[in-house]
């Protein structure tokens, strides 16, 4: 595996940026150019495959990018600023996200500050870099995102268009329809991708100065024989201050999704009525709680099958990067719809091709028996998430 799979740090430093352009086009030309390699993460293999130039040297090689800046654009820019962050790490990409959609809507170049939310959000998971001018470079070239660092970078714009965290995060494209949301889909699985090529495991550093955080940290804290050798399940129950349950029940108007007894409680039938098929009552069972519905973890805690099975992590009011990664890589994940960050997390599964099986939020129950009711689109349909996707 090359230097790059783990840190994504290296730069190819022998190549100036317009020979990489005129090598890759040209060997693009002759059906040549591309490699396909698996992702690893956390010493884990994905489903998600990526390709890399073979011309290049494994120590230095990166993704050939899939998603493409090429919307039309006028010579105004949306700049992300330094005025908060907005809610837990599902609310903040989810910001990020529509960042783009605002811009792609209203023909803009996108940027950001370098000490702004949007690059702390960044940071928090992605992109740790060991020169500051290699990670405005990489944030241009894979995203195309504008890092100002410099006032006058802003003297070629027109306007200067802003938007905070909490405005993005609300925002709804006006092109939004029936059929429309699935390119917007499209696109954020692009982002995510990309973005999961750069995730950090803590040996640069991000844009304050500090160095970055592991995010295989809990895997490694969990697990004490190789990572990648462990079978195990994550369930992400959600309480939310009493507001899961409404949240849910709005959302199974459009799924059908049982709440009661089902993805509310997240009781020792339903979670084995998952499992079982999967063949994963045998294996470790993590439970990321919010601590506020006792009965969740209590009712797995006394389940013969699932009870020795069962590690808790708990009180997890707001899950961190690390956190986000368990789940992520997980066998199988059970998660709550009504949570933001069980949508980011499954989608983030979706978009590193985790099967539909195995990325479980929405169930039915019919007389005695389970059943999946939404396939893997559902976590980014706002016709059925709503604000939450």
């Amino acid at each position: 595996m090359s230097r790059y799979q783990h840190s994504f740090i290296a730069s190819m430093k022998q190549y100036t940026s317009a020979e990489r352009t005129i090598m890759l086009s040209e060997e693009q030309r002759r059906g040549k150019s591309q490699d396909t390699v698996p992702l690893y993460m956390c010493n884990r293999k994905t489903p998600f495959q990526y390709d890399v130039n073979p011309l290049v040297p494994s120590a230095d090689q990166k993704p050939l990018n899939r998603f493409v800046n090429d919307w039309e654009k006028t010579d105004r820019i949306l700049l992300l600023r330094n005025d908060g962050k907005f809610g837990h790490i599902g609310n903040q990409i989810n910001s990020l996200l529509h960042a783009f959609d605002y811009a792609r809507d209203n023909k803009l170049h996108l940027g950001m500050l370098f000490h702004s939310w949007s690059m702390d959000v960044i940071n928090t998971m992605f992109y740790e870099t060991d020169s500051f001018d290699d990670l405005g470079y990489d944030l241009l070239n894979d995203l195309g995102i504008v890092v100002i660092r410099n006032q006058t970078q802003l003297e070629g714009y027109t306007e200067v268009v802003t938007q905070n965290a909490q405005q993005l995060y609300f925002y709804r494209s006006s092109n939004l329809g029936l059929d429309t949301w699935r390119e917007t889909m499209r696109i954020h699985i692009e982002i995510l991708q990309r973005l999961y090529l750069r995730y950090n495991r803590g040996y640069g550093y991000v844009h304050n100065g500090l160095r970055a955080q592991d995010l295989c940290a809990t895997l490694d804290s969990f697990f004490h024989k190789k990572v990648a050798d462990v079978k195990y399940t994550v369930i992400h129950s959600r309480y939310i201050d009493g507001n899961a349950e409404w949240r849910l029940e709005k959302i199974a108007k459009t799924t059908g999704l049982t709440v009661e007894g089902g993805v509310m409680s997240m009781g020792p039938a339903y979670i084995k009525s998952i499992l079982k098929p999967l063949g994963m009552l045998d294996y470790p069972i993590i439970l990321i709680t919010d601590g506020q519905l006792r009965s969740v973890e209590r009712g797995l805690l006394n389940d013969d099958a699932l009870g020795p099975k069962l590690m808790v992590l708990s009180n997890k009011v707001a899950l961190e990067g690390a956190d986000v990664a368990l789940a992520l890589l997980a066998d199988v994940f059970i998660g709550n719809p009504a949570s933001v960050t069980s949508g980011f997390i499954a989608r983030s599964r979706t978009a590193l091709g985790y099967s539909e099986k195995s990325t479980q939020l929405f169930r039915r129950k019919r007389i005695h028996q389970w059943y999946s009711v939404c396939n893997e689109e559902c976590v980014f349909n706002p016709w059925i998430l709503g604000q939450w996707v």
